[in-house]
């Protein structure tokens, strides 16, 4: 099908869906880029819908060989121009159900259990970071790395959003993300299970990183960007950790202290 009208309906619906409330409502969202595509097709993902702009056709020939026709459509320059949020489009826009096995949503004391079932992983809890940057890159970082579970609080950046999902760099595909109401009793399950948790904070309490011994399965939580990790989850945890920094720095990026941490855990493995 071709599509040569910025006021078409299925223009104006992928649009809408820069926003969470209209992810939301429709359970779809959206990414851009071939590599992108080529991930979530390899992690065995089926798309809604593909679009690809005119010009780009024969360059993305071989990536699209194998989606269903009418799934595919083709699109004016000026209409992926409005579909695209790149300042530089790449001519292809992926729409997706929402990744009901890669994303999951616990909210009921049952749920809770399901984290450390059948997982040794150690995890990384995500408290209130508002940065689709940084999520997205910790995502990728803990994908990359290997062996962690990723657990964001509901007030954290939106997984779904385009920013969030350019940041993982396709690794959501093959993820296991967690998002909680309430990310003190998914911490308090994982210390259930004999773990340990500990929050990454500059407080004067906190012991630095490289003078602890950490074991397998110990964990962390990395907290918002500008107010650290809350009270509420702070009480609840095991201990506190600092990264040692020199005085030329006041602290470091979330997704990079979550690297750092991440690499921690790594090497228990």
């Amino acid at each position: 099908m071709y599509i040569e009208s910025k006021v078409n309906d299925r223009v104006k619906n992928i649009v809408k869906l820069r926003d969470k409330s209209a992810r939301e409502k429709n359970g779809l969202f959206f990414f851009e880029g071939a590599h992108m595509l080529e991930e979530y097709l390899r992690y065995g993902h089926t798309p809604d819908s593909v679009f690809v702009c005119e010009k780009s056709l024969d360059e993305y020939a071989l990536v699209t060989a194998g989606i269903e026709k009418s799934r595919l459509f083709t699109v004016s320059e000026s209409v992926f121009a409005k579909l695209s949020t790149e300042k530089s489009p790449r001519g292809i826009l992926t729409i997706s159900a929402f990744l009901t096995n890669n994303v999951v949503f616990i909210d009921k004391e049952p749920d809770y259990k399901k984290l450390t079932e059948n997982n040794d992983n150690s995890f990384i809890f995500l408290d209130s970071l508002r940065d689709n940057g940084n999520v997205g890159t910790i995502i990728r970082t803990a994908a990359a790395l290997g062996g962690v579970s990723c657990v964001l609080s509901s007030d954290c950046a939106d997984v779904y959003s385009y920013k969030t999902i350019r940041a993982t760099m396709g690794t959501l595909f093959s993820s296991r993300i967690y998002i909680t109401g309430d990310l003190s009793k998914a911490i308090l399950s994982v210390k259930n299970s004999g773990r340990r948790v500990f929050a990454s904070t500059l407080g004067k309490n906190s012991l630095l990183l490289d003078k602890i011994e950490l074991k397998e399965g110990d964990s962390f939580v990395v907290g918002n960007e500008g107010q650290g990790v809350s009270e509420r989850i702070y009480k609840v945890c095991d201990g506190a950790v600092k990264i040692p920094i020199t005085d030329a720095a006041e602290s470091l990026n979330a997704s990079a202290a979550a690297a750092i941490l991440l690499w921690h855990i790594r090497k228990l493995k």
